[in-house]
């Protein structure tokens, strides 16, 4: 064994996790106070703090009277199932309208990757594994991967649902690496399939690659046979079933999700929705976007590689390594192929796969760093321990130089001079800007329309200030070169 002894164990593990979270903290502690996060999840954010208000249902949830897109722009928002919206939208009833809600939200869901991250790669790994000590490695190697960094304090419907995805596939692995005379216990793969119809119903069709786990971990164990994955798929399914029933008896829920489906789904694969690109590379959108994330990861294994072979490092191969390099290659893939089906991919689209790219990653560069920190522990010590203070001073340095967000800051501007809860209009260029639309709303009530002729207030730049009478009505500046004009009758 690597590492046995308390002093041991301590440097293979409270440092290395120090280390890990403080570089975590770089990225998502200043994203967190700056009020700033792209549009999707303002405009999520927006959707549960008028929900909290009583503002639209969890059924009928509302954004604002305007929308940016033509896809969404119906009685409420049917773009995405509505879970997310709801689960915030309790927090904001209990701490009210404030952006700590979703910051804190997007700090729960990164603290619930970070153990379920860890709790999969202790279950992957035997007990007396000494690969075990290294749960802190699939996390810096989840948190490497810049579309993580990006999204989780973006407050992405993608990150609830792959953190639902994960404890699916935790609770599987739960119950297939139980002992045979536990087998007999429906809980674990029973909460696979509640979590599975919760991911469902944060985002959609796409939550249900889980269903996958039990079988693919059956097809790269052969010590475990393929026959024993279906009690825990079939209880999945049972489990799945019967909540999609459940959901569609209710009458304002069939209609939400036939609303939905019709107009997200149908229309999304029908390439009549947003585009990543036109034809058949347009399919492979995310495929590049993962190669593109994972170029760091990859020089690392060449380096480290190269180092073994050149210096004849001894490292025998591990069975169970082995093993559990195909089963997360493999999840990973039944998260990522089947979206390329569609040409509407986005760089996020990757969250709920990117757990299991990290872990097969850990595996591959984990014997190689356990035999550097078991052979040069000061050298290790030393550059661990420089690594967290420049992490830490990193994060204070962003923290004193975070830029103002001028569409967030016009918003705030705007509560002294426009009544909340009012629309507001805006030059015909400017309507297609979501950032506008989802900060106007979400820091002010405020919807927006083109009809300016009607509207005592319109936000205006210099390119539509011809429409104006500028004898008359007045001008007030705002962030980022925008103007508020208040028409004067």
């Amino acid at each position: 064994m690597i590492f046995s002894s308390g002093k041991k164990e301590s440097y293979a593990t409270l440092l290395p996790w120090l280390f890990t979270l403080s570089f975590i903290l770089i990225t998502f502690l200043p994203r967190s106070v700056d009020d700033t996060m792209f549009m999707d999840g303002v405009t999520y954010a927006a959707i549960a703090r008028n929900m909290s208000e009583g503002i639209g249902s969890f059924w009928q949830p509302f954004f604002a009277h305007s929308f940016w897109l033509p896809y969404d722009n119906g009685p409420y928002f049917s773009g995405h199932p509505p879970l997310q919206f709801g689960l915030q939208s309790v927090l904001f009833r209990i701490f009210g309208d404030t952006p700590a809600v979703e910051n804190g939200y997007n700090l729960l869901i990164l603290t619930g990757y970070i153990l379920l991250v860890a709790k999969i790669w202790q279950k992957l790994l035997d007990p007396a594994s000494p690969f075990r000590a290294f749960d802190w490695l699939p996390v810096l190697c989840w948190y490497t991967v810049a579309i993580v960094y990006y999204s989780i304090p973006n407050n992405f419907l993608d990150s609830t649902m792959g953190l639902f995805c994960l404890a699916s596939c935790y609770f599987q692995l739960s119950y297939l690496k139980e002992e045979s005379a536990q087998k007999q216990r429906t809980l674990w793969p029973l909460l696979a399939g509640i979590c599975i119809v919760l991911a469902f119903l944060t985002k959609g069709p796409v939550g249900l690659y889980p269903l996958a786990f039990s079988a693919i971990y059956a097809v790269s164990t052969p010590s475990y046979g393929f026959s024993k994955a279906f009690r825990p798929t079939f209880i999945m399914l049972t489990a799945i079933a019967l909540g999609i029933a459940g959901i569609l008896a209710y009458t304002p829920a069939r209609e939400f999700m036939t609303t939905y489906f019709n107009g997200q789904v149908v229309q999304a694969l029908l390439q009549k929705r947003e585009k990543a690109g036109i034809g058949w590379a347009a399919h492979f959108t995310l495929v590049w976007e993962l190669l593109r994330n994972l170029l760091p990861h990859l020089i690392a294994c060449a380096i480290l590689y190269v180092l073994s072979f050149g210096f004849k490092w001894s490292i025998p191969r591990d069975k169970a390594v082995s093993e559990n390099v195909l089963l997360t290659a493999l999840v990973a893939a039944s998260g990522i192929v089947p979206m390329l089906v569609s040409i509407k991919q986005y760089p996020h689209y990757l969250l709920p796969a990117l757990p299991f790219v990290a872990l097969l990653f850990a595996l591959l560069l984990v014997q190689r760093i356990a035999f550097i920190m078991a052979h040069k522990k000061q050298l290790i010590t030393i550059a661990l321990s420089i690594g967290v203070l420049v992490c830490w001073g990193a994060t204070f340095r962003k923290l004193a130089t975070i830029p103002p967000d001028v569409h967030s800051a016009n918003a705030k501007q705007l509560r002294t001079l426009v009544p909340s809860a009012t629309t507001i209009g805006i030059c015909h260029d400017l309507f297609q800007r979501a950032d506008i639309h989802a900060n106007f709303q979400r820091y002010h009530h405020l919807s927006l329309s083109t009809g300016i002729d009607s509207l005592k207030y319109v936000l205006a730049d210099s390119a539509c200030l011809s429409q104006f009478d500028l004898k008359h009505d007045s001008i007030v500046p705002l962030h980022g070169g925008y103007l508020l004009i208040v028409q004067n009758p």
